[in-house]
């Protein structure tokens, strides 16, 4: 049985030039049509789930959908899942679509954290992002959820951003700082295929700091951060004490989550499916009342264990021995012993006694050991 869920709202008004999400232009009238057959989908999956611990509604743009149709999702959820009275629910938003009237509605709903996505401080780097939203715009934002009773509030900010600076990037977290976020996520840069930023930067034409330069902001952003009290619990993320995001911790953890919507992945019964990507064809197989599902594995043996590996070094603390034992029957060196140690000699991962866990150069590093683990 399953306690998470993951909802995706595949909508934008501009697609940014480094995303390689599974998003398309709003139009109203497949919104429409798309929302009726999110609640086809969770009829189907409803009798799978216990009373949710997390919702996590992303995107896409959930805040670009109208105030009217953002309670009918949570009214649809209501509807088909039980929801603990101390469930976390998320919902991430786009600085430029955010109204006190939806912050209304998503607070009678039940929602109780926020996701912003400001990414820099900079209306320039904005721009260069494919970003519609200034500073300004986020700033209101921000405000008017604070104002409306909104206390666990993520920033999302990205560095190694084409022609960002060290100035910039340390501007750029100042200023959030200051704002008292209960969580900071920081994301570097990572070239996807499909997106503009990737066509520019294999034509040459888009300049990225160097190497170095990237992992001097990455440490900086450590330094800071958890100087100004944030705990660093996962590669990427940073919270104030009990604010860590729970259904991210169900990802890291390995554990099973529902995945709704068009491109949505999901975890269920040891299988990890992902959706049908396109919208249209989303709606269409709902309409038959089937499961959208376009690519399904059964996680067993060494691909199971090797995901809860991996996903367990992105948090701080690492991989739970004894969780891993408890889970597998066995010790992780039986199935992981000789790339642990070659790791471990190269400094890259380090036993605590209770876990085993990436060390300071491995967090910047952990691609590489991530790419063995999956070999």
């Amino acid at each position: 049985m399953v306690s998470s869920v993951y909802l995706h709202i595949p909508f934008c008004a501009t697609k940014c030039y480094y995303c390689a999400f599974n998003t398309d232009a709003f139009h109203k009238e497949q919104a429409k049509a798309y929302l009726l057959a999110l609640r086809e989908e969770m009829a189907l999956y409803a009798p799978k789930a216990t009373p949710l611990k997390t919702i996590f509604i992303g995107g896409g743009t959930p805040s670009i959908l109208s105030a009217t149709a953002l309670a009918q999702v949570f009214a649809d959820l209501r509807a088909h899942f039980q929801i603990r009275a101390d469930a976390e629910i998320t919902v991430e938003c786009n600085p430029d679509t955010v109204d006190m009237e939806k912050l209304q509605v998503m607070q009678e709903a039940g929602v109780n954290r926020l996701s912003f996505g400001l990414q820099a401080m900079q209306d320039k780097t904005l721009k260069q992002l494919g970003r519609i939203h200034t500073v300004s715009d986020f700033l209101q934002s921000y405000r008017l959820a604070r104002a409306r009773g909104f206390d666990n509030i993520n920033i999302d900010v990205m560095f190694a951003l084409p022609k960002q600076t060290m100035a910039e990037w340390r501007h750029t977290l100042t200023e959030v700082i200051s704002l008292e976020p209960a969580h900071i996520s920081a994301y570097n840069l990572v070239m996807e295929e499909a997106t503009p930023f990737y066509e520019w930067w294999k034509a040459s034409e888009l300049t990225l700091p160097a190497e170095d330069t990237e992992a001097d902001m990455f440490h900086y952003a450590i330094e800071t951060l958890t100087a100004h009290g944030y705990a660093h619990y996962e590669i990427c993320s940073f919270a104030m004490p009990t604010q860590a995001a729970k259904h991210n911790l169900v990802y890291w953890n390995n554990q099973a989550c529902i995945g709704l919507g068009a491109g949505a992945c999901g975890y269920v019964d040891g299988v990890r499916y992902a959706n049908i990507r396109s919208i249209a064809d989303y709606i269409d197989a709902l309409r038959q009342r089937t499961k959208p599902i376009a690519d399904a594995e059964c996680l067993a043996g060494r691909a199971e264990k090797t995901e809860t590996l991996m996903l367990a070094l992105r948090k701080r603390e690492g991989l739970s021995l004894a969780a891993y034992q408890y889970r597998f029957g066995e010790a992780v060196e039986t199935e992981f012993g000789d790339v642990c140690q070659k790791w471990i000699a190269l400094g890259l991962l380090e036993h605590s006694g209770t876990h085993l866990r990436l060390t300071d150069r491995g967090l910047f590093l952990a691609n590489e050991v991530f790419v063995e683990l999956m070999g």
